[in-house]
């Protein structure tokens, strides 16, 4: 490689648009990949820049390049636009980012480089907490932010007593790679038509011992009541969970664990999937934590055709209605197993709902029905792209 060569390689590239992640590209974060994808694809000169440094959450040792590497095997459209953080960044008439974590690795960049900003406060910040409002006040406070995107209702409501409400952006729910999901030769299978068993999954990352924040405690005592009363309703779980975070010594052969999967995965096993469930409390991971609704697992789950049970106790659901294509169950074993059996006893209205559900979610979060209103916020301060 000559002298030029080296330099045009080293120099930052001319951008309208910065991308600042701590995860990207990493495939196992789809709703990132499906979002900073779609930025790149309509954005000839928007670029992104990861620090990698949310990798060992979800298990990652490998070293960006690998991961960089992996990702442009799938995408190979995107190469030259995906860099570590840390090298120079250029100049651009943007910057945008997601979670309010973010906003603090890159307070720095927000702060000395005058650009303006957007970024989504999706849930992951924590309501009530000194910590977590001292930040969102700073971020807040910068004269270059432009605007913030909430994705749920209690996010907005309490964005409020923070910014001026013009400068927030209300677009429910997140980013999903429904065109990854829903695939036209995949077929579904049906209970006592196409197989013999009732399946319940549960999908999920593990944040905490017995991935209590997501349920998982709740859904193997679900699955332990259910398992004394049928013999033929089995149990799935996706995730970093196995045998010994919850003993379920008990459920041998009724249960079955597949370890964290890449969306690939994710269409043909969800094609024998009757339902899935989603137990989820807030507060509980750290004080004033909580997930969206419905979590990322049940709205690609929805997506795919299965019928969603799950909690919703902050009353965040403002898309589906209960009962018709959703069910919101509550948090107690009784409760759940209640309406699990009275649609495993009524097999056709769980037919029924679940495909109901999945032209909510299509309407909700297609791919199509999210970015457009992410592309017109992006596109008012972008005036060249």
């Amino acid at each position: 490689m000559n002298f030029l060569e080296k330099l045009r390689f080293t120099r930052a590239p001319e951008a309208n648009l910065l991308i600042l992640d701590d995860i990207f590209p990493h495939l196992l974060s789809a709703f990132r990949i499906a979002e900073f994808n779609a930025y790149l694809a309509r954005y000839e000169k928007a670029f992104a820049y990861s620090t990698g440094t949310a990798f060992p959450f979800v298990g990652e040792h490998r070293s960006f390049r690998e991961v960089r590497d992996e990702y442009l095997n799938v995408y190979p459209e995107f190469e030259g636009r995906v860099f570590p953080f840390g090298r120079k960044l250029p100049k651009a008439e943007l910057i945008c980012f997601v979670f309010l974590n973010n906003a603090g690795y890159f307070m720095n960049v927000l702060e000395t480089s005058k650009t303006p900003f957007v970024f989504t406060l999706y849930p992951g910040f924590r309501l009530h907490q000194p910590d977590s409002d001292a930040l969102l006040r700073k971020v807040c406070s910068l004269p270059n932010l432009a605007k913030v995107i909430t994705t749920q209702r209690v996010s907005h409501e309490y964005l409020l007593d923070f910014l001026e409400p013009q400068r927030i952006e209300f677009i429910y729910g997140g980013v999903f790679p429904s065109d990854r999901l829903v695939k036209p030769g995949v077929v579904r299978k049906y209970y006592q038509k196409d197989k013999g068993t009732f399946d319940i999954c549960f999908v999920a990352f593990k944040y905490m011992p017995q991935g209590k924040d997501k349920g998982y405690d709740v859904f193997v005592k679900v699955a332990r009541e259910l398992c004394k009363l049928h013999d033929d309703i089995f149990f799935h779980v996706v995730g970093p969970f196995d045998r010994v975070d919850v003993d379920v010594s008990d459920l041998r052969g009724r249960i079955r664990f597949y370890g964290i999967k890449q969306t690939e995965f994710f269409p043909q096993f969800y094609a024998g999937m009757d339902l899935i469930l989603a137990p989820t409390v807030p507060f509980v991971l750290r004080p004033g934590a909580f997930d969206g609704f419905p979590t990322g697992c049940c709205v690609e789950a929805g997506l795919c055709g299965v019928a969603v049970f799950c909690t919703d106790p902050l009353e965040l659901n403002v898309a589906f209605e209960d009962g018709e294509e959703i069910v919101i169950v509550p948090r107690d074993v009784e409760g759940i197993c209640q309406l699990i059996e009275k649609h495993y006893r009524d097999y056709d209205s769980l037919v029924q709902l679940a495909r109901r559900g999945q032209k909510a979610f299509e309407l909700t979060f297609g791919l199509d029905a999210q970015l457009e209103n992410r592309f017109k916020v992006l596109d008012e301060y972008l005036p060249t792209a």
